[in-house]
């Protein structure tokens, strides 16, 4: 049989696009699309108060830029376990910020994600390098990092190219260490900012969970200085690209507030980006959760659940501006009723921290 130069090329360029398109769905290009948002990123900072955040120019000059979540609320305390359920759906009886490694036969978002061919990336500041596994590395803390406490992430080289850099900014802060007397940090951090990278040629994952460093996020600072980064992230580089927002939901919030035995574990949060222009500058007072997160991200995308407190309806109302998109009725739960999620939670890796629940660290 004769085949043509001519068709030869044909056939080689037709290879050669159906090679480009699986590396472009592969970084992000060609995410399936949402009922509600098509891509969707968590800002999570540290233990303070809502009465305290609101008073900080940094957070609350944003409300008019989205919807205030009133009565958001964090899973339990200490920090580690409300991360870990951010991923996972449960706090799996950790009740300290240990070392923890969750077996990797545990259930997370990232696997839901990856079955419907959805893409993530998990940015941490500070990191030292991607996919690292540590457990701190100057600023960075790994009971921050929502993804490597699970084994299915951590032992898979693969999985662990979707945690990396993310935005320092600390040029913009020399005065704010002056005037808290903090000293200068050791940099010995050379990896890029991904996160930057990423928002600016728009090749973003589908979701994306960002955590700043432990100066920024407000953990050894306070409200006021975690606010003021986020100003300046806001916008210099979420602005930064003109459709980041437009096609985003962001999420601000924090991990658990300050008062830890003497109020409902009610944080302060905010969605911007891919809401509706009407709803900018307005208040919403669903009860939320952590889990609210979770259960908005998989009924947005059909990717099915864990099983755990994202199929908990006291615990797990979608985004009211979604609920109709997202084919979800949500519990009116008054304040009275409202769960304060104080406790700690024991389960399967209660007791279990460090070398307990790993071969090798």
């Amino acid at each position: 049989m004769y085949i043509s130069y001519s068709s030869i090329l044909t056939l080689t360029l037709l290879a050669f696009t159906v090679s480009a398109k699986k590396d472009n769905h592969s970084n992000g290009k060609h995410n399936p699309k949402g009922r509600a948002f098509q891509r969707i990123l968590q800002v999570w900072f540290e233990n303070q108060d809502f009465a305290d955040v609101s008073a900080v120019p940094g957070f609350n000059d944003l409300v008019k830029e989205g919807i205030l979540l009133d009565n958001f609320n964090a899973i339990t305390h200490p920090s580690e376990p409300n991360y870990v359920a951010a991923g996972g759906g449960s706090n799996f009886g950790i009740t300290n910020d240990d070392y923890y490694n969750i077996p990797a036969n545990v259930s997370t978002i990232y696997d839901l994600l990856e079955n419907k061919g959805l893409t993530w990336k998990v940015y941490q500041e500070d990191i030292p390098s991607v996919g690292y596994t540590g457990y701190k590395a100057g600023q960075y803390v790994r009971k921050h990092n929502p993804a490597i406490i699970f084994d299915s992430v951590g032992l898979n080289a693969t999985r662990l190219q979707n945690i990396v850099g993310g935005n320092t900014n600390r040029a913009t802060q020399t005065e704010q260490h002056k005037e808290m007397n903090i000293k200068p940090y050791a940099h010995h951090i050379n990896l890029d900012d991904q996160f930057q990278k990423d928002v600016t040629s728009g090749d973003l994952p589908a979701w994306m969970f960002y955590t700043p460093n432990m100066l920024n996020d407000g953990h050894d600072t306070n409200a006021s200085y975690a606010g003021n980064w986020l100003a300046s992230f806001y916008e210099k580089t979420l602005k930064s690209n003109p459709n980041f927002l437009k096609e985003t939901l962001v999420l601000i919030t924090f991990d658990e507030n300050h008062s830890k035995t003497t109020a409902r574990n009610r944080v302060w949060s905010l969605l911007l980006g891919a809401v509706p222009k009407k709803l900018k500058g307005t208040t919403d007072s669903t009860f939320y959760t952590h889990y609210s997160t979770l259960n908005s991200v998989e009924r947005n995308w059909d990717l099915g659940n864990l099983g755990r407190g994202d199929t908990n309806k006291t615990e797990s109302n979608v985004f009211k501006f979604a609920e109709k998109a997202l084919h979800y009725k949500n519990v009116d739960i008054s304040i009275a009723d409202a769960p304060w999620n104080l406790e700690f939670l024991p389960g399967m890796m209660t007791g279990k921290s460090y070398n307990q629940t790993h071969a090798a660290v």
